[in-house]
């Protein structure tokens, strides 16, 4: 767990389509609109997985491109693109109003996708593998990273996210329904998908929703990596929900600090890997006061390197609102994922 840090397509079988129906809450209305207010019941999403991909949605042929970096560029579009090597496979300063899509990124040295302080981006569609990470925002604001695929991330720490939001504020913010593996012993692999010091609004928080996680750290190179961190180094309006994560690492899922976050909905489950400690950690290491924390409605099942299970851990935190709805030693395996998660290769 990115813990004491103070510094900086195979469907799931019909009885699992079953158990996401009944994952969903009425508390996600629009996902435009997700305001980290308390969870009272369940409710049933129309269309779990929309991140799956189909023919439609993909390019039928790409283009070879050598690495791209644009300084203050508005308007455009990058479509259908095969990029292979270099430093950051799409690198963009500055810029605003652009569209990354249907593009594959292999083999750099740095970040697949890197924003640094850019305004109204959507990546969508992607592939990204064998990079230090795969979208790495610095920064700005209405930044959308959905429906993308992400395979064996290289770290090292601090480095290794499927997506890290660094900064990122204000409205419009989202990191929904991507498909993301890392093979155990590729490399070193850290937090799945992190919120770094990244504050959303009342009403419009920075959206975690809807992503499969299959695998992540299972080497003791870092404090502990998880699949979904929230609140890291503090933060504001943020929420985890409808996500299914597998082996992520040392804890499932967790909120690390900050104000007026929301975790809820999520299926967690770990094997024993020699590095998986906790399901859902709640702690504060942001050295600023959090409050107004709600984690809730989450199915657990995570056994330690030891093999006992451990599905929960207040880090000498008062318990989260919610606290008490969440289902410990849930009945799921990692099953709750297909045997196939990515795609694209």
């Amino acid at each position: 767990m990115k813990a004491p840090k103070l510094n900086c397509r195979a469907s799931i079988a019909p009885h699992f389509a079953i158990l996401a129906l009944l994952l969903f809450a009425a508390s996600c209305k629009q996902d435009a609109q997700v305001s980290p207010v308390a969870t009272t019941q369940p409710a049933v999403s129309s269309n779990p997985m929309r991140g799956s991909f189909t023919s439609r949605s993909l390019a039928s042929t790409y283009t070879t491109s050598a690495p791209i970096s644009y300084y203050s560029k508005s308007n455009i579009t990058i479509s259908g693109l095969s990029i292979n090597g270099g430093t950051n496979g799409i690198a963009l300063y500055n810029c605003s109003n652009v569209h990354i899509t249907n593009c594959k990124i292999y083999n750099t040295s740095s970040f697949g996708v890197m924003l640094n302080n850019c305004t109204n981006i959507t990546v969508d569609y992607c592939y990204v593998t064998n990079a230090k990470s795969g979208v790495h925002v610095y920064q700005g604001s209405t930044i959308k990273v959905n429906n993308n695929q992400f395979y064996n991330m290289n770290g090292p720490f601090p480095d290794g996210c499927f997506v890290q939001f660094a900064g990122v504020s204000g409205g419009g913010n989202q990191i929904n329904y991507n498909k993301c593996q890392d093979d155990a012993w590729h490399a070193h692999p850290q937090d799945g998908l992190s919120l770094y010091q990244c504050n959303g609004l009342p009403g419009d928080s920075i959206q975690v929703i809807g992503n499969w996680i299959r695998g992540g750290q299972v080497q003791k190179d870092s404090g502990g990596a998880g699949g979904v961190v929230l609140g890291d180094v503090g933060g504001s309006y943020q929420v985890a929900r409808n996500n299914i994560v597998v082996n992520p690492g040392y804890v499932g899922m967790q909120v690390v600090g900050g104000a007026n976050i929301k975790m809820d909905h999520n299926l967690i489950y770990s094997s024993s890997t020699p590095v998986s400690t906790t399901g859902i950690n709640c702690g504060n290491y942001s050295g600023t006061s959090s409050y107004n924390i709600n984690i809730s409605y989450n199915q657990i099942r995570w056994y330690q390197t030891s093999g006992s299970e451990w599905d929960l851990w207040l880090d000498h935190v008062y318990a989260p609102i919610g606290w008490s709805t969440n289902i410990p030693k849930a009945n799921i395996s990692s099953s709750i994922l297909p045997a196939t998660i990515i795609t694209m290769q």
